[in-house]
């Protein structure tokens, strides 16, 4: 498994995107840093790092399964009609997202499919 920034949430000072990796969370001092507005956040919190853990890993087997859900649908019944919407779809245009407070403060951690596409390229 690549090290990559899978999770962000939007900064509570700055509002920019806080890009990180849950195994940035593995050292209990760790802290996640705004690239931007260089704010501190720590996940000293167990059962937040556990569900966060968790919360990639779905994901993560969502994106690894597309092989197998490429094939399938939900069907979604309206009345007497039903629409069957392609796995494939749902896994290309639905973020994912999970919804917590933090301190007092609600904060929601998104997924990104593919973080490889959100960094510049060099040279």
């Amino acid at each position: 498994m690549q090290k990559k920034h899978n999770l962000q949430f939007g900064c509570q000072g700055c509002k920019n995107p806080v890009c990180f990796s849950i195994f940035e969370l593995d050292n209990p001092s760790s802290q996640v840093v705004c690239s931007q507005c260089k704010k501190k956040y720590a996940f000293s919190d167990e059962t937040l790092k556990r569900q966060l853990k968790k919360f990639e890993a779905l994901c993560r087997q969502l994106v690894d399964s597309e092989e197998i859900l490429s094939n399938t649908a939900v069907g979604i019944d309206i009345g007497e009609h039903q629409v069957k919407v392609p796995y494939k779809i749902l896994l290309t245009r639905l973020s994912s997202t999970l919804d917590l407070i933090i301190g007092d403060q609600p904060v929601t951690i998104s997924f990104r499919i593919e973080p490889l596409r959100d960094l510049p390229i060099t040279a």
